[in-house]
């Protein structure tokens, strides 16, 4: 089955409304498609090596950290945890194919770790 083939849903503002980010700093790619990240991506932009930038968003749910997103050179989306179910520290895990799973991800992450304490993840009424 090839990827174009896959069936998404492709969700709006609205279904984040729950969710609050802050752009916290940018992650650049060069042309071998490698992220950098400060103190050495400022160092590659002076250099003229970083092709596309783009910022990390963190989100927050009911005042709850739940990690960082941001866009992927290839038009994916990374997600970033600081928690882990499997309890081997945190992880990135990429190719979400919108801002809405990778969010709906990191909020799993949570919920698989501490269920009491954050509630569900909203769903849009349709």
């Amino acid at each position: 089955m090839s990827i174009e083939s896959l069936e998404h849903y492709t969700f709006n503002v609205q279904s984040l409304i729950n969710y609050t980010f802050t752009v916290s700093m940018s992650c650049g790619y060069d042309e071998q498609g490698n992220n950098w990240k400060e103190p050495e991506l400022t160092e590659m932009r002076s250099k003229g090596l970083i092709i596309k930038e783009y910022p990390d968003k963190t989100v927050f749910f009911d005042n709850i950290l739940l990690g960082c997103i941001h866009e992927c050179l290839d038009g994916t989306w990374s997600a970033h945890s600081p928690y882990n179910a499997l309890s081997v520290g945190d992880m990135e895990i990429s190719g979400f194919i919108d801002e809405f799973y990778a969010v709906r991800y990191l909020h799993q992450v949570i919920k698989a770790n501490y269920p009491d304490d954050i509630g569900d993840f909203p769903c849009k009424q349709l």
